[in-house]
């Protein structure tokens, strides 16, 4: 199980971590798709976003009593979002409207969504199932379960992040 300390350590890690992404993607071309089918850093950012905001009032929606394990489901979790082979799309309300073009917002919108997560979870209870959303692939998942598949979607995303940097490379 997972104690507060170390959840909240593990969150400020992957916040850090996709901040320093997203600082040190090119400015200039922070909203280019490398290609059509491909989202540019500023729609992934923009995803991450939503959802961190989705998860977020999920978190402090209606929860009720949970019968298992609170993190029965992680291992699942991490295991299908650390697979890159597999293709994951985004349901339509996560698909970036590609609104937010501008880098320093984007960020600033992001950090104060993790901060609102980051100063909720010392004050709660983790272990009951969330009633507001039943996730497609993984069914009712408890807050815990939550805040983890956050990171693990965060992380998946650090690749993607990557990729794109490197393929708008020769366009700069």
């Amino acid at each position: 199980m997972y104690t507060t300390d170390i959840l909240l350590s593990e969150l400020d890690n992957n916040t850090n971590a996709l901040i320093e992404l997203l600082l040190n993607a090119d400015a200039t071309s922070f909203d280019r798709q490398p290609s059509p089918e491909s989202w540019s850093a500023a729609q992934v950012a923009e995803h991450i976003y939503v959802l961190d905001r989705f998860i977020y009032s999920i978190l402090t929606g209606a929860t009720e009593a949970c019968t298992r394990l609170a993190d029965e489901k992680v291992v699942l979790i991490q295991s299908v979002m650390n697979n890159r082979t597999r293709t994951l799309n985004a349901p339509d309300p996560l698909i970036p409207l590609g609104k937010v073009k501008d880098q320093q917002v984007i960020i600033t919108k992001i950090i104060t969504a993790r901060k609102d997560i980051h100063r909720f979870i010392p004050l709660a209870d983790l272990t009951p199932i969330c009633l507001g959303f039943t996730h497609k692939g993984f069914g009712p998942m408890t807050r815990l379960e939550w805040i983890l598949f956050l990171m693990a979607h965060t992380q998946r995303h650090f690749q993607q992040l990557k990729n794109i940097s490197e393929a708008l490379q020769p366009l700069r």
